[in-house]
């Protein structure tokens, strides 16, 4: 089977009438600091100097540490449990202070 001759097919070429316009989704930042550090060198400073503040900046940002985090799976669960046994233990040496 042909297509008709009498223009009533499908014109595969165009494009759909409406025009959509695809626009870049603006995604909200997740927490309350956003996770891209930047540093620029000032003046003549050498660039040692610029690598150490953008590594100073990284860990103060802790962007390292959620890293490590989110390497591997936890589950729930375990994660619960991590923060229970911590919660133990301060509560623990905080009793301990108060004896001494």
């Amino acid at each position: 089977m042909g297509y008709r001759r009498d223009n009533q097919h499908h014109n595969y070429n165009k494009k759909d009438v409406r025009d959509y316009e695809y626009r870049a989704k603006k995604l909200p930042i997740k927490g309350n600091k956003p996770s891209n550090v930047t540093v620029e060198p000032k003046g003549n400073e050498p660039i040692e100097k610029t690598i150490k503040r953008f590594l100073r900046k990284v860990k103060k940002s802790s962007i390292a540490d959620e890293y490590k985090k989110r390497r591997f799976y936890e589950k729930p669960s375990d994660i619960k449990r991590k923060q229970r046994k911590r919660r133990e233990a301060v509560l623990r040496k905080l009793r301990q202070n108060e004896v001494k």
